[in-house]
């Protein structure tokens, strides 16, 4: 019986990780700069659970075509 009890609680358990991870949420922010001009650009996007590795994909994405143009990043 205690195993069983056991087997239930784990499965209960992996079952809210599980919804904790898929319901996660992130936003991230580049602030860049053109330092000659001081021109200012922002690179954001947020997404929730299993797309939190493409929104840090496209920002950093973005991010790159910006340094590409002479952009230094301010704060990440």
């Amino acid at each position: 019986m205690k195993t069983q009890k056991s087997r239930y609680c784990v499965k209960g358990m992996t079952l809210a990780v599980s919804f904790l991870v898929l319901s996660a949420c992130k936003s991230q922010t580049v602030k860049m700069i053109q330092s000659q001009t001081g021109v200012t650009a922002e690179c954001s996007g947020s997404s929730f659970g299993i797309g939190l590795f493409l929104s840090e994909s496209f920002v950093d994405g973005c991010a790159r075509v910006y340094e590409n143009r002479g952009y230094v990043a301010l704060q990440r």
